[in-house]
């Protein structure tokens, strides 16, 4: 298994993004689970914890496919600096506020350009992967790594954030955050050998990465998928919370993680002979019923054993999602097709995050679970309508429109 993983890495350059990749990122556990942490560890209520939470990932999906047809056109180093500063002082005026104890709708603002300015890093990452690895089978292996790192993020981040914020102060959290964005910034910005060129303005043009065949269902599938991701691990909190076990939230939304990382290394450890578009639709029917599981629920270690579970269906639909995108959208617009899935997960998270806080309040955290079943079977639904509109073959120079899905 290792020496598939390592093939990954004969390419130059190839580690050094990846490192600064990983480090970049990190804050994407961090920032959502701080962000809820910082209200309820002082209020003990998750509505308005919910709705912060929601706010920083809704407006970031709003603003990936923005961001990422600036980077198809200007490149990855141009973008990176001015966007992530801004990202960087929100996040510090964020903080500023909170410590000052202004009202809680004054977080709201810091909280949403700090959102709308973060860069989608997996989509540059990935970017980055299937300019050096195009038409090799290491490129599906090197997805898989990335959906692997991501977890480990999604392990590591949250206890983090849960440590930091109740045994000394959620601020200290984001403010880690913002200092991982700048050093990751710093790091990957000079590499520019593995950097895709940029396409700007008077080279050929292509139609926004949404209006290929089937790009519009697989943004709704991912947006299904963000709300399964923040309702699971919003309630999961509040589970904790209502349990008298606050202090155990970060480690339960860490196995949450920690299956689909160990499910992410030993799917891109495999070799497939089924295509990538057959291989996400199967993976979307297993995802959209393993939510069931946290109905099982009966204390916070049955939880977390759940938690496990449901959490190895989340890789491989990542995997395959981030693969089928890579082969119906042109190089052009790579980045802004993958950010288009990125932008869904967000979307979904922030709706499901502002949304689920208060059902739990009202309702207790076993009924706000069903948002997290019900969200899955969507995205079954829309991975079936995704197979039957592009299992035929795409042709490049004919995207459809918007409206055809």
């Amino acid at each position: 298994m290792l020496g598939t993983y390592r093939a990954v890495f004969r390419a130059p350059g190839t580690a050094a993004f990846c490192a600064a990749g990983f480090v970049l990122r990190m804050p994407i556990a961090i920032y959502p689970i701080g962000l809820v942490l910082l209200i309820s560890t002082r209020t003990g209520h998750y509505g308005f914890a919910g709705l912060l939470s929601g706010a920083f990932v809704l407006t970031n999906g709003v603003s990936n496919p923005i961001l990422a047809r600036l980077v198809d056109r200007y490149g990855q180093s141009r973008i990176l600096v001015p966007a992530s500063s801004v990202h960087v002082v929100s996040i510090v005026v964020l903080c500023l506020l909170a410590k000052l104890h202004t009202p809680q709708w004054t977080l709201l603002i810091p909280t949403a350009v700090a959102g709308f300015a973060w860069l989608s890093v997996g989509s540059l990452i990935r970017a980055r992967w299937s300019m050096v690895l195009a038409g090799r089978p290491e490129l599906t292996t090197a997805y898989s790594l990335e959906s692997t790192l991501d977890e480990v993020i999604f392990t590591v981040g949250p206890l983090i954030a849960t440590v930091i914020a109740t045994q000394v102060n959620a601020i200290l959290g984001l403010l880690l955050g913002a200092a991982l964005v700048t050093v990751g910034v710093l790091w990957l910005r000079p590499q520019h050998a593995t950097e895709p060129p940029p396409h700007p303005a008077g080279s050929p043009k292509h139609p926004s990465a949404v209006r290929y065949p089937g790009m519009v269902l697989m943004t709704l599938a991912a947006v299904f998928m963000g709300a399964v991701f923040a309702s699971a691990e919003v309630t999961m909190i509040a589970f904790c919370g209502q349990h008298g076990r606050t202090g155990l939230s970060g480690l339960v939304v860490a196995c949450f993680a920690f299956g689909s990382g160990t499910a992410g290394l030993l799917y891109g450890a495999r070799t497939w002979r089924a295509s990538m578009l057959h291989r996400f639709r199967v993976q979307a029917l297993i995802f959209a019923g393993l939510p069931v599981l946290f109905l099982a629920a009966v204390n916070v270690p049955v939880l977390a054993a759940c938690a496990f579970v449901v959490g190895l269906g989340i890789a491989p639909m990542l995997i395959t999602g981030f693969g089928v995108i890579a082969e119906i959208v042109p190089s052009a617009a790579l980045t802004e097709g993958m950010a288009w899935l990125s932008t869904g997960l967000s979307i979904g998270y922030g709706a499901a995050s502002a949304a689920v806080g208060r059902i739990a309040d009202a309702h207790g955290a076993r009924v706000a679970f069903s948002v997290a079943i019900g969200a899955g079977v969507s995205v079954g639904v829309l991975a079936l309508g995704v197979y039957r509109r592009i299992a035929r073959p795409v042709v490049e120079s004919q995207p459809v429109a918007v409206g055809s899905g």
